[in-house]
């Protein structure tokens, strides 16, 4: 039996078309994809790659990104802010800004005259990192840390290094600054780091050598120490090369925390900003070029729906670029997602992120404020807060001891 080869018609129009993606449909898709995903997939089709040059996708994903992607639903915005009482004396407030409670900082905060800065400006599974300084003392230089839980009310009180128990040499002048506290997971271990540095400035007019043999085997070469809660002790950091750690202000946003690693924001070769973070598992540092090039005090970085953000505000124009980063290391996954401004009535950089997209500000008359990033309306909060005096952050309410079961 002769068999006739049945041949199979040629595609019309509709079968191609159910059988092509249509750009749109595919925008919608890929908007709720992760940035790391999105950069893969621009290889796929050529409108692809080039993606977030379109504007209509990036409203896509901008809306997704703001409504969709909040890691931090069970965060609450807190406020610290300084004060003065009668008699024109600074003390510290923390309140919860939604609710207006005032949280009543544990008893080592409580007594004489210091700063407090909450490091991280983020509470980490529920937990405080309280920095506490001495102006006007002896310690002036010396850095105390509390660890607090709110909801419970616990805290401890983290020893001194040993660096500042060993008596220094009385012309070098030792500082001590915060540079990270977050949450190991793979140990169920919080840590602490700190950088430690030595100056001689002191030692105008004295027969001194800078370059003589240490003291008390003190090192004059800068480094870092960080803290084992668990194994309540300190140990030194190495590092091959120093040479490019510049030192800010740790207390002006230039450090975070986020999903295990600690970053702080650093000003390279020509004034480029990098990023440089730290894993607190494995414990190295590693870098992320940001290719922007600024003075350090008009960049700034924080957490926004869990992702790294990092804001410039060119030559202190109150216009805000914001970008963020997909992937850590790799300068080419960050991406400028909002430009927010001009705001004239702002005074200098944010002072905080809240939940959805809102970023805070301090107005001129030093009125509190936050702006919806999704709409750029501007809601006055009706606390008002000095320059350099108030901070915004996340706290995230737990029941869980410190110490861990």
């Amino acid at each position: 039996m002769d068999y006739q080869q049945k041949q199979s018609p040629p595609f019309n129009d509709s079968e191609v078309s159910r059988k092509y993606i249509h750009d749109d449909l595919a925008f919608y898709v890929l908007s709720k994809l992760p940035i790391k995903s999105l950069k893969r997939f621009g290889c796929v089709r050529k409108s692809w790659s080039a993606l977030f040059e379109n504007s209509h996708f990036m409203a896509l994903f901008r809306n997704h990104f703001l409504s969709h992607n909040n890691c931090d639903d069970d965060y609450q915005p807190f406020l610290l802010i300084y004060l003065r009482d009668h008699a024109d004396r600074e003390y510290a407030e923390l309140r919860l800004l939604d609710s207006r409670i005032k949280l009543n900082l544990p008893p080592p905060l409580q007594q004489g005259d210091h700063v407090i800065s909450i490091l991280g400006k983020t509470s980490v599974n529920g937990v405080f990192c309280i920095a506490q300084t001495h102006p006007g003392t002896d310690d002036i230089n010396k850095v105390s840390y509390v660890l607090w839980n709110p909801a419970t009310d616990e805290f401890l009180v983290i020893p001194h290094s040993p660096d500042e128990l060993v008596p220094q040499h009385p012309l070098l002048w030792v500082n001590h600054k915060f540079h990270g506290f977050g949450y190991d997971q793979l140990r169920d271990d919080f840590k602490l780091i700190q950088y430690v540095s030595f100056d001689n400035s002191s030692c105008d007019g004295y027969d001194y050598d800078i370059d003589s043999p240490p003291p008390q085997g003190m090192l004059y070469d800068p480094f870092f120490e960080i803290y084992s809660l668990r194994n309540n002790s300190w140990k030194i950091l190495h590092m091959d090369d120093m040479s490019p750690w510049y030192i800010g202000n740790a207390f002006t946003g230039v450090e975070l925390y986020t999903d295990g690693a600690c970053h702080w924001l650093l000003q390279g070769n020509q004034h480029e900003m990098v990023l440089m973070s730290f894993d607190l598992s494995d414990q190295v540092f590693f870098t992320t070029p940001i290719g922007e090039r600024t003075e350090l005090d008009y960049g700034y970085l924080a957490v926004l729906n869990g992702s790294v953000a990092f804001i410039i505000n060119h030559d202190n124009d109150n216009i805000f670029h914001i970008s963020i980063l997909g992937e850590l290391g790799v300068k080419e996954s960050w991406i400028k997602l909002f430009i927010c401004g001009p705001m004239p009535s702002i005074e200098g950089h944010p002072i905080g992120f809240g939940k959805r997209g809102y970023i805070f500000f301090r107005k001129l008359d030093d009125e509190l404020v936050r702006v919806d990033l999704s709409t750029g309306i501007m809601e006055e909060l009706g606390v008002k807060g000095e320059d350099y005096c108030c901070t915004i952050g996340h706290y995230q309410e737990s029941l869980l001891p410190i110490r861990g079961s």
